[in-house]
C-alpha cells in the first residue's frame, strides 16, 4: 500500500463476502487484508480465501489511486501557497486561498458601483434639455462620489431622494452661485 498511509477502508456490502466464510476462514481473510495494506507481501495458499480476497483487493487498489490523487492534489496547493507566500506574501491560485475571494469582492463591488452610476446617469437624461449639459455633468459629478470604501456614492447615501427636486433646487443653488455681481455705486470694488 502507500507510504505513510494510516488507515483504508471496509466497506459494509463487503460483509457478504465474510458472512459466506466460516470464522476461521474469516479471521484468515482478516489477517491477510492487514498483512496486505502493511506491506508484507502474503501469500494465500486457500484458493476460497483467494477468490474473497480479490474484490477486496481491487477496492483497496481503487481506494490507494484515488487518495494518491488527492495527496498530490493537496501537496501541490501547499506548495502554491508557500510560494506565494514566500515571494509576494498573498497566496494565489490555491483551492483554499481566501484572499482571492476577497480581490474578486472588491472588483464585483467596484464594477457594481459603476453600473449603478450609469443607472443614475440614465435617470438625468429626460432633465437634459431643460437644465443644460454644464449643470448636469455638475450635478452628476457631485451626486456621483464614492465613499471611502468605493461601496456606495453620495446619492446612494441619501435617506430620501426626489430627482425633481434635487434638481429643481440645484439649478437654483445654481443661478444664485453663477450670477455675476455687479458692483453698487456706493461699493468702491474694494473688500
Amino acid at each position: 500500500m502507500a507510504k505513510d498511509k494510516k488507515g483504508f477502508v471496509l466497506y459494509a456490502d463487503q460483509k457478504l463476502i465474510f458472512d459466506d466464510l466460516t470464522n476461521e476462514e474469516a479471521g484468515v481473510l482478516i489477517k491477510h487484508i492487514f498483512s496486505y495494506v502493511n506491506d508484507e507481501n502474503p501469500i494465500l495458499t486457500d484458493r476460497l480465501i483467494d477468490m474473497a480476497f480479490k474484490p477486496i483487493k481491487l477496492q483497496l487498489k481503487r481506494d490507494l489511486v484515488k487518495y494518491e490523487g488527492v495527496r498530490e492534489r493537496n501537496s501541490a496547493n501547499a506548495r502554491k501557497r508557500w510560494d506565494a507566500i514566500a515571494s509576494s506574501g498573498i497566496p494565489k491560485d490555491t483551492k483554499n486561498a481566501d484572499i482571492d475571494k476577497v480581490i474578486d469582492k472588491d472588483k464585483d463591488i467596484n464594477n457594481n458601483i459603476d453600473i449603478r452610476k450609469l443607472k443614475f446617469a440614465d435617470t438625468l437624461k429626460p432633465f437634459l434639455v431643460k437644465y443644460g449639459k454644464d449643470m448636469m455633468n455638475d450635478f452628476y459629478g457631485y451626486w456621483t462620489e464614492p465613499n471611502k470604501s468605493n461601496t456606495k456614492f453620495r446619492q446612494e447615501l441619501e435617506k430620501v431622494w426626489d430627482i425633481n427636486k434635487r434638481l429643481l433646487t440645484w439649478s437654483r443653488n445654481d443661478k444664485g452661485f453663477n450670477k455675476k455681481q455687479t458692483p453698487s455705486n456706493n461699493d468702491t470694488g474694494l473688500l
